[in-house]
């Protein structure tokens, strides 16, 4: 038995209510939007704060609903410059005042995964107590936003409070937090609505502001920008915060939205789905096309070779030549309406890494080994921060970076997390043919090979908006295509 689906086996239930998602969607698609008038990042934490809690109260008995609201919330700009992450602060508020549900609700693997996480975060923060360190690397800059400071130049009050912030975000919440949050869903299933709750909270929300930020934010002009007469303008001003849409930080989103709205394009769901599906997948190729992100792209298309992979078991070989017809005439599609100007740009960027000169790993191999290296000087861990100060690079790989901030056995577990998630999608029997349950599997494996191949050459963790928005995803699709099955009473919605 897959220890990642141990006691999630799919069973006959009563019957239940039929949910409503509209509500909760529009509700966090509110917040979203607040946030860019508000600005500030105290204050967006404090709104987020208050209406979690009231959304937590409201619905503390209807978990598809609350799950659904948190999961628009992933997709806060705020997310970025917030001390704690909005979903995962809505997680926090509810685990606090509700006590139900706790870490046993977790499957056993991931329940081992957390405590080997946490072990050897604390074997960290001991080592520092216990080390003279000589190396400072926070800048003065850095104080502007105290959860950057790391516990390398030593151990204080300031940095303790800031290491715990970036525990709360990045150890707690992928492998605590986001799937508490939809381990709920499993208490209210029906594989059609909860196909739609993919679509719709997850999904669109984050392709929604990516393109009010292309179509009405303000360019925020660099050197890069204006040497490539601002095709690869990587950060725009939306209201009064700013959307990064540098290919470092974007192309992982980017390539999770193209796997998981191309499950939901290629599968027998109902037709509006698959159109909204498309349009989806349609403006996440356009965007991804746009950044030129190459490794993102080449992982992208490592996710759909699997799922169709995986398809082959569900689907008919008419069906695949049609669907793959289709898909090739969507690219061809969404590439001939780009401008002349941004597809040079794609094919330079395209080009230079995988040309006949290029590499894709051309200028990240250097950067792996000197981060290794110090990895080896520091195995214990320095704390989080994406930037090396004693090496003055970026390490452009999350397994390393996870390794650097927490010890080594934390990077371990973080490289066989992802890989694990991947495992337990392929192997899952989702039983009587049920096209929505099928096309969640399909979603979480794309999803999941996303993340586990591009966090070998990018940081997934760079941006908080994109890593919860990613993790979402695949907790939600695990959770939900291993919820019970449930007869729902009809009920509009």
């Amino acid at each position: 038995m897959n220890p990642m689906s141990s006691a999630l086996e799919p069973s006959e239930a009563l019957e239940s209510p039929r949910p409503s998602i509209l509500l909760p969607i529009v509700l966090g698609m509110s917040v979203n939007l607040v946030s860019l008038v508000i600005g500030v990042p105290i204050l967006m934490a404090i709104t987020g704060l208050v209406v979690g809690l009231a959304a937590t109260l409201i619905w503390s008995e209807r978990p598809l609903e609350w799950a659904l609201f948190t999961a628009v919330l992933a997709a806060n700009p705020a997310n970025t410059s917030t001390p704690i992450a909005l979903n995962v602060l809505c997680a926090v508020v509810y685990f606090l005042i509700r006590k139900r549900s706790g870490w046993k609700s977790l499957p056993p693997l991931s329940q081992v995964a957390l405590a080997l996480v946490l072990l050897s975060t604390v074997v960290s923060i001991l080592a520092s107590l216990s080390m003279n360190r000589t190396v400072e690397s926070i800048k003065a800059s850095d104080l502007l936003q105290p959860w950057l400071l790391t516990w390398s130049g030593g151990v204080s009050m300031r940095v303790l409070i800031s290491q715990v912030v970036n525990i709360t975000n990045y150890l707690l919440g992928p492998f605590l937090f986001i799937p508490l949050i939809f381990s709920r869903i499993r208490q209210d299933y029906d594989p059609e609505l909860l196909l739609k709750g993919m679509v719709f909270a997850l999904i669109l929300p984050t392709l929604l502001m990516f393109l009010l930020a292309r179509t009405f934010g303000q360019p925020v002009m660099d050197a890069n920008a204006l040497k490539d007469s601002m095709l690869n303008v990587s950060t725009f001003q939306l209201g009064k915060l700013n959307i990064q849409m540098l290919r470092t930080q974007v192309g992982i989103i980017l390539a999770v939205m193209i796997c998981t709205s191309f499950a939901v394009v290629i599968s027998k769901v109902k037709r509006h789905l698959r159109i909204m599906a498309t349009g989806c997948l349609a403006l996440a190729i356009y965007f991804l096309l746009v950044t030129g992100s190459v490794g993102s792209t080449l992982a992208a298309l490592a996710g759909i070779t699997l799922m169709l992979f995986m398809g082959m078991r569900h689907f008919s070989i008419k069906r695949y030549f049609i669907l793959l017809t289709v898909g090739a005439g969507l690219a061809l599609a969404t590439w001939t309406i780009l401008p002349q100007s941004i597809q040079r740009y794609a094919t330079s960027r395209y080009e230079e890494r995988i040309g006949q000169s290029g590499s894709p790993t051309a200028d990240r191999s250097w950067r792996w080994k000197r981060s290794f290296g110090y990895l080896m000087e520091n195995p214990s861990g320095v704390g989080w921060s994406l930037y090396i100060e004693p090496l003055g690079v970026y390490p452009h790989n999350d397994y390393l970076t996870y390794a650097i901030a927490f010890g080594l056995v934390c990077g371990l577990v973080y490289l066989f997390y992802p890989s694990s998630m991947v495992f337990s999608f392929i192997a899952f029997n989702t039983g009587p043919m049920e096209p929505s349950r099928i096309t969640l599997v399909l979603a979480g494996a794309g999803a999941g090979t996303v993340l586990f191949i591009n966090s070998m050459s990018d940081h997934a963790s760079s941006n908080r908006w994109y890593f919860n928005v990613v993790w979402s995803l695949i907790w939600y699709a695990f959770f939900a295509s291993r919820a019970p099955r449930r007869k729902p009473s009809p009920r509009t919605h």
